[in-house]
């Protein structure tokens, strides 16, 4: 466990992304310099805003709301430690063929 602590926060968003969602795409891009000068952010804000794009199984059959919902829950302990704001994309696939 000490290990993962020490992992950076989009390296541990992306592995209980992969964990719980099982996701044929992921993508976790951290975008916080985006938000450098907004209100609260500092020069030493890091890691703080994300752009998530996640198509998986799990997400078919839910709103929109119901597929946020369920990925603020599972990461809900990055923001109890600084994570501030989520832009998600999530979807399902469409056809299993390509």
């Amino acid at each position: 466990m000490e290990l993962e602590t020490k992992k950076t926060r989009k390296h541990r968003m992306e592995l209980v992304l992969q964990e719980t969602f099982i996701p044929n795409e992921l993508l976790v891009l951290d975008v916080s310099l985006e938000h450098a000068g907004h209100l609260g952010m500092t020069k030493d804000s890091k890691e703080t805003h994300f752009r998530i794009k996640m198509v998986s199984k799990a997400f078919q059959g839910k709103s929109t709301v119901e597929q946020h919902r369920a990925v603020y829950e599972v990461l809900g302990p990055e923001f109890k430690n600084g994570l501030h704001a989520l832009e998600m994309d999530l979807s399902y696939p469409k056809s299993e063929s390509n």
